[in-house]
């Protein structure tokens, strides 16, 4: 089912065109309504239909900043501009706001549901690849250095230098991406990846000493690790266990 919103100033309008719309028996169904611009903005706002049919002439906003205002949060909305103005320059600034389509009124019944059901179908397939683009979108660069460092801190012999040999880029550069993708150094990234891991070893398991977290989250020495965690959370291993249960 597509959901279509109409924001027209004219009662008749709207009640006829929701009327035609819904006795029409397709896939389609008025989900709103508007009668001005700053009503319009709202009810598209809620609703995010796939398609919206508007007219130009209203009060507050006028169709057409109604379109300029709503297009960057909803990229894949169709609006079809309904309008008796014919003057070339409100077709021109619908085309530059990339309106789908300009109906002149009166509407054409036939042609209205044509316009409507490709507008449906753009929409549709617009989503589907943005979906897929999603699932196939190959990792950048940055993304591999920071899952290689999620995946494998527990490594005490994880370094800068080690990374950039496995991704065959070099160190500055490798430096340059993580610092850009996660706004923090190499470093202060595998603290926090440790730190988190050590954390939630702490809690999930009461018997397990700060010498088997150090080990199990990269760090060859107790004693800096510990150290590492106090200046981290602002307090000790065991400190930390015995204030997180004390809450509990």
């Amino acid at each position: 089912m597509y959901n279509i919103v109409i924001c027209d100033d004219e009662a008749t309008i709207r009640n006829g065109l929701k009327s035609l719309i819904e006795k029409n028996g397709r896939n389609l169904r008025v989900a709103g309504t508007a009668s001005n611009g700053f009503e319009a903005c709202k009810v598209i706002g809620e609703i995010k239909p796939e398609v919206v049919l508007m007219d130009i002439n209203m009060p507050g906003l006028n169709g057409l900043d109604v379109i300029q205002e709503m297009s960057p949060s909803l990229p894949f909305t169709k609006f079809i501009i309904i309008s008796g103005y014919d003057e070339f320059q409100y077709a021109q600034k619908a085309v530059r706001l990339k309106a789908y389509d300009y109906l002149l009124k009166p509407i054409d019944k036939k042609n209205l549901f044509v316009v409507i059901e490709n507008a449906c179908n753009s929409c549709v397939k617009e989503k589907k690849v943005f979906a897929d683009d999603l699932i196939t979108k190959k990792p950048t660069l940055a993304d591999k250095a920071v899952n290689f460092i999620y995946e494998n801190y527990c490594d005490c012999g994880l370094t800068l230098g080690s990374i950039a040999k496995k991704l065959h880029v070099s160190e500055s550069y490798l430096t340059r991406i993580i610092k850009k993708k996660t706004s923090m150094s190499f470093s202060g990234l595998l603290t926090k990846v440790r730190m988190e891991a050590a954390i939630s070893l702490l809690m999930s398991d009461n018997s397990m000493t700060s010498l088997e977290i150090s080990e199990k989250t990269g760090y060859k020495s107790q004693h800096y690790f510990c150290k590492v965690f106090k200046a981290y959370t602002g307090l000790t291993p065991t400190c930390y266990r015995k204030n997180h249960l004390g809450k509990e």
